[in-house]
């Protein structure tokens, strides 16, 4: 009677393959981990070179030449890196969410194409993202429990908790870093500034490493949905048009 109704919710169904985009995802935020890493060092040596100016000491034109030339090259890698992180975590978590949709689950709160705009949406992008994020870990595993009860999953809840506050925390930080990085400033102001930066890189190597963490326990439940889906007469897209 259990594999019944187990074809009878699996059968005809279609899913989007979505482990390629973990993978890729993963690959992204660890690249951005190291490349964070490498500007909190950046950073630092240019912190100490700015303290050495304020207790007066003499710093050469070409040491503040080289200074600003590495500084300009990690802060542009950083910057790219960063971008591409937000372009693979939104393929990702769109395709999670849409996914939700194609298995038949009634009782979304939103369209698949919310999983996308909620993060552009002034004031919802402080709330909505985070709830998708939760509804997308919690009715996967319902989901399979509904037919494979015995299987166990970690709780996420508290470490979705975690990364979406310092999300929030790391935003507005960065937020008054850019407000104050080109404004005429004593050195005093300056090095307070370097501090904040580099609290907020390391803030955000922390962000990143938990959503590595997230997206990984997601996608294992993910390749189980998968598993059971096609075992009960459904199909995986490999590469869909979308």
């Amino acid at each position: 009677m259990e594999t019944e109704t187990t074809e009878a919710i699996y059968k005809g169904v279609k899913i989007w393959d979505n482990s390629i985009r973990a993978k890729q995802l993963v690959t992204v935020f660890y690249t951005l981990i190291v490349i964070t890493f490498f500007v909190i060092i950046s950073n630092y040596m240019e912190l100490l070179l700015l303290e050495e100016v304020q207790e007066g000491f003499y710093v050469s034109e070409s040491a503040v030449n080289l200074n600003d030339i590495r500084q300009g090259i990690v802060a542009i890698t950083q910057i790219v890196i960063y971008i591409l992180s937000i372009v693979f975590f939104l393929n990702w978590f769109r395709r999670a969410y849409g996914n939700l949709h194609r298995i038949g689950i009634q009782h979304m709160e939103h369209e698949e194409n919310m999983a996308l705009w909620t993060w552009f949406i002034p004031i919802i992008v402080w709330f909505r993202p985070v709830q998708i994020m939760n509804e997308i870990w919690k009715e996967t595993r319902d989901k399979i429990k509904k037919t494979s009860p015995t299987q166990n999953f970690k709780n996420l809840g508290s470490l979705l908790g975690i990364w979406w506050f310092l999300f929030v925390l790391t935003h507005f930080i960065s937020r008054y870093i850019t407000k104050n990085l080109f404004k005429e400033e004593t050195l005093e102001e300056l090095i307070s500034l370097s501090k904040v930066t580099m609290a907020s890189d390391f803030l955000q190597i922390i962000e990143a490493g938990l959503v590595i963490l997230i997206v990984q326990n997601i996608s294992k439940i993910e390749l189980n949905l998968v598993s059971e889906i096609k075992k009960h007469g459904g199909e995986l897209i490999i590469n869909p048009k979308k």
